[in-house]
């Protein structure tokens, strides 16, 4: 159930919809805050920043329509009834990058890497309130109950009432999804302050590496709170029906998440091996990046399923995921050039 806020006309406005509306209001505040730091100009932005809105609208609502089989009635309903389905998170990430790809190749700004730089602290605020705004309505819980009284109260926990009235308590899986998205907002706007600048080993971009820095994390935090909640979005194929019996199990924001971290490895990898040669050590970051996605997918995701044993398979999730952020991390370093140590006399 969706609450209720005010009633304008006969229109009702939810409290998750102005929860949202806030959350985007303050990532456009912050991205031109921190665009005027380096460019003269906002008029990229009065381009992006619509371009990104609808993009974002557009490709997360294809998305629950697409592996949505049963809400909608037909593709017009996706984009005409709000109230049906919910937004897909990887389209509002993927409707952002392409808006600053199309921003990049109408020349309208240099590279696009500076306007993802900019986005990507206030884009984590914008999640985190997206996950705030759960609170008003029962998406993104978890199945597992807390039966400790200490801990029945959030940020750990919210209850729920079956039809029979019956309430249980649940792990508020929305709630510390914003707190892990506040926090990531706040590294990368310091990450962006500190090192938006560092200079990088040709050929390795100077721009860009904010984002990469959000796709890496996010991917991490997504991986744990997608596979907690009880209504994570799963690919079921809306129009390749055949592949949902060996697919339907697969959730589509872990599957995104594997994806984003790969891209960031691929892109500072070749950059590393071009800018310095190939070691051992590119070969091992690899080989511990595919242990990392085999302990979150099989300690952690299938296991749990399997044996309900959560705390074990957590905290295995968990270290798999940090140690898939370490790993990629390193080979973003090998990509910065190295500082000259002033000599002392």
């Amino acid at each position: 159930m969706n609450q209720i806020a005010l009633y304008f006309g006969e229109r009702a406005i939810y409290w998750s919809s102005l929860i949202i509306t806030l959350g985007v209001l303050c990532c456009l505040s912050l991205t031109v805050a921190l665009y005027r730091q380096r460019s003269e100009t906002l008029r990229e932005l009065l381009v992006f920043f619509p371009l990104a809105v609808i993009l974002s609208l557009f490709l997360s609502r294809l998305l629950c329509w697409y592996f949505s089989v049963d809400v909608f009635d037909s593709f017009g309903e996706a984009f005409s009834d709000f109230s049906l389905g919910s937004f897909y998170l990887p389209g509002v990430i993927l409707g952002v990058w392409l808006a600053a790809w199309i921003v990049e190749k109408l020349r309208l700004v240099q590279t696009g890497g500076l306007l993802l730089d900019c986005t990507a602290p206030g884009l984590a605020l914008l999640i985190a309130f997206i996950r705030l705004s759960a609170l008003f309505n029962d998406t993104c819980r978890s199945r597992i109950e807390i039966n400790t009284p200490l801990f029945k109260s959030l940020p750990f926990a919210v209850s729920r009432t079956d039809a029979a009235g019956n309430e249980t308590w649940v792990l508020a899986t929305f709630f510390l999804a914003f707190l892990a998205m506040l926090l990531l907002a706040v590294f990368l706007l310091r990450f962006y302050l500190k090192r938006g600048t560092r200079k990088m080993r040709a050929p390795c971009a100077r721009t860009g590496n904010v984002w990469r820095m959000f796709l890496l994390y996010y991917a991490a935090i997504e991986v744990v709170v997608d596979s907690l909640r009880n209504d994570s979005p799963l690919m079921h194929f809306h129009l390749i029906v055949g592949l949902n019996k060996y697919s339907s199990f697969v959730s589509l924001a872990q599957v995104f998440a594997a994806c984003t971290a790969l891209y960031v490895l691929v892109y500072y990898s070749r950059r590393s091996i071009q800018a310095g040669g190939y070691t051992y050590w590119h070969g091992l970051s690899w080989g511990g990046f595919v242990l990392s996605l085999v302990g979150i997918g099989y300690l952690g995701e299938y296991q749990v399923q399997r044996s309900g044993k959560y705390l074990l398979c957590y905290s295995a999730q968990i270290f798999f995921c940090i140690l898939m952020v370490v790993i990629i991390r390193l080979v973003y370093e090998s990509c910065a050039a190295k500082r000259k140590r002033k000599t002392q006399w």
